[in-house]
């Protein structure tokens, strides 16, 4: 997080304004937030990394089921384009960019002062994070919604 360390209610609350998504489970929001480096240096923190790998194929899956249904007669090279024309690095970026995900960040103090919060990177790795977490609290529907959600405030 920039700045001071920030009330856990008061991540909750912004992230959740910025997600369109209430969490059941503070701890998935939490570690999905997490960069590496702040895990590094507190080691009761949970890092992003094992939800960013979830995310990723549970993206690659909702992106890939719509589609599959939205171009019935493509064939599968051309969805193949269409998906990752969607869920490449460059568009996760952009996503999480517009919808602010950067602010949200709990980063290592080396990881602040070198400009890791507004690395293309750490957004996509964040985003794909925060898919995995919204899937394990709220399904795979929940998901959807929020992919939906991201996939809105992508700018155009």
């Amino acid at each position: 997080m920039s700045g001071p360390e920030r009330p856990e209610s008061d991540l909750r609350s912004r992230a959740e304004a910025i997600l369109g998504y209430r969490f059941s489970d503070l701890t998935l929001l939490e570690a999905a937030l997490t960069h590496p480096s702040y895990a590094a240096e507190h080691p009761t923190a949970r890092a992003y990394d094992r939800l960013e790998f979830l995310g990723d194929a549970v993206l690659g899956f909702i992106v890939a089921d719509e589609v599959f249904g939205a171009f019935p007669a493509e064939p599968e090279g051309d969805l193949t384009k269409r998906k990752h024309s969607i869920v490449s690095g460059t568009s996760l970026s952009a996503m999480a960019g517009a919808l602010g995900i950067a602010d949200l960040l709990r980063l290592g103090r080396g990881a602040e002062a070198g400009g890791e919060r507004t690395r293309p990177s750490v957004l996509e790795n964040a985003l794909e994070a925060l898919v995995g977490a919204v899937y394990l609290d709220g399904g795979l529907e929940a998901a959807r919604g929020f992919v939906a959600h991201m996939r809105a405030a992508a700018p155009h």
